[in-house]
């Protein structure tokens, strides 16, 4: 059980550490649009599609994102929102009241999960919805000063519509 807290321990440090990652992406400021952008899919999920890990401790939920292909893992952005009850959309990983939202991914796939940082039981989170915005390599807009934790600068650098 300690091996199972110490690697999910070393997975979310990693995913803060990488966040948002937009490693080795190659490209200068061009003009605003979304040529490049693979996707920029809206999942709601429901309170039974969770998965319980740790009797409770932590819960995860596995999503298909097709548009992440072993390119956009090498070197493309890929970020992951939260929306809350108002609407706002906040960039993953972050902390409230206790609890850890953080998330993996791989080709074809973003896994989310959430934990109490007191390793306290906690409650199915219900149902929630996560923005995943894949973008390409080659986006020139990838190298610009974009904050890629900031939704409203994701969505004015790539010219998204909600």
């Amino acid at each position: 059980m300690k091996n199972i807290f110490k690697k999910m321990a070393f997975l979310g440090v990693a995913i803060i550490v990488f966040g948002c990652s937009k490693d080795g992406v190659d490209g200068i400021n061009g003009a605003d649009g979304n040529a490049n952008v693979i996707g920029t899919n809206t999942i709601t999920v429901s309170s039974s599609s969770w998965t319980s890990i740790d009797n409770g401790r932590m819960w995860g939920v596995n999503l298909s994102a097709t548009g992440i292909t072993q390119s956009i893992v090498d070197k493309g952005i890929i970020c992951v929102f939260a929306q809350d009850s108002d609407g706002a959309w906040f960039s993953m990983p972050f902390t409230i009241y206790d609890n850890s939202w953080f998330y993996k991914f791989g080709v074809g796939y973003v896994n989310i999960y959430t934990t109490n940082t007191k390793r306290d039981v906690i409650n199915n989170p219900g149902s929630l919805s996560f923005r995943i915005v894949i973008v390409s390599p080659s986006n020139k807009m990838a190298n610009s000063k974009t904050n890629w934790n900031d939704y409203v600068q994701v969505k004015k650098a790539l010219n998204l519509k909600d």
